[in-house]
């Protein structure tokens, strides 16, 4: 019975990383003498990163709880395609408690097999989780438990799949529902999605909108505080305008005051010296009449 590719693939990633490498040697030399071609395929399989391992791991550790939160990216799709911002903010929250606890799960699983993960890579399996509820591209990828790479959602564009998947085919993920006639025409399939990024820009410039309103709503809040600020100074500086005012005035009248002062003092002191002179001369007016002939 011959083997494919992929499940040769899914032998290989579900090893521990440790032995990946030489597992996938050993593959490649025993198919080599009776399949050359898929011994090549086999050899040139990449070594899965510590989080892409991990994020494999989950896939086939922890199935019904991965399938779960891709049904909860299901959710947030049809709710942005209904510009629905509350349900959007609770499955949002509903979301990140999820990927949350599956990363925590996941990193036991690692830690049981021997391979305990680092913070950073935690942060790439929550970075993984979180693009696959947001494309369902990425969530065919992640459900295939073959990455050879983190991915990651960037804003409202598809999530960049290349060279992200062992073996590309595998992640294509059969509908549950009926076959259709056949596939939608591409041009159909471009249009819808067209107008799922043109609702989604719509939805983030509403978002925009609505932040710019309320900045400017708390900026003439703080003018209007700046308004009565400014009133209150100038009437404190009208006040001390008329009291400096006043005191110009005291200190002028003041200073007159002290001028007639030094006026009076100085004809008192002339007056003080003459009286001072003629008691001089009268002293001595008086001895002499006194003296004997």
């Amino acid at each position: 019975m011959a083997v494919s590719l992929t499940a040769i693939a899914r032998e290989l990633y579900g090893l521990a990383p440790s032995d990946f490498t030489a597992q996938r040697n050993a593959r490649a030399r025993d198919l080599k003498p009776t399949d050359a071609a898929l011994a090549k395929q086999v050899a040139t399989l990449r070594k899965p990163s510590p989080a892409a391992w991990v994020v494999n791991l989950i896939a086939r550790e922890r199935a019904g709880k991965l399938e779960s939160l891709l049904r909860l990216g299901e959710q947030m799709r049809q709710a942005q395609e209904q510009f629905d911002r509350n349900e959007l903010r609770r499955l949002g929250a509903e979301r990140r408690e999820a990927v949350a606890g599956l990363a925590r799960e996941a990193a036991d699983l690692a830690d049981t097999a021997g391979h305990p993960p680092t913070a950073s890579v935690l942060g790439e399996v929550e970075q993984t989780l979180q693009a696959a509820t947001s494309d369902p591209d990425a969530a065919a990828a992640v459900t295939a438990g073959l990455l050879v790479r983190a991915l990651r959602a960037v804003g409202f564009e598809p999530v960049n799949l290349l060279d992200a998947v062992a073996v590309p085919g595998a992640a294509a993920v059969p509908s549950s529902k009926p076959a259709s006639s056949g596939s939608p025409p591409p041009v159909q399939l471009h249009e819808a999605r067209l107008r799922k990024e043109a609702r989604r820009e719509a939805e983030r410039l509403e978002g925009d909108a609505e932040a710019a309103a309320a900045e400017l709503d708390a900026l003439d809040r703080r003018a209007h505080r700046l308004e009565l600020r400014r009133q209150s100074l100038e009437a404190e500086a009208a006040e001390l305008r008329e009291q400096l005012r006043e005191a110009e005035s005291t200190l002028t009248a003041v200073a007159d005051d002290a001028q007639a002062l030094v006026h009076a003092r100085s004809a008192a002191q002339a007056e003080a010296d003459a009286t001072s002179r003629r008691a001089h001369e009268a002293r001595a007016a008086a001895d002499a009449l006194a003296a004997p002939d």
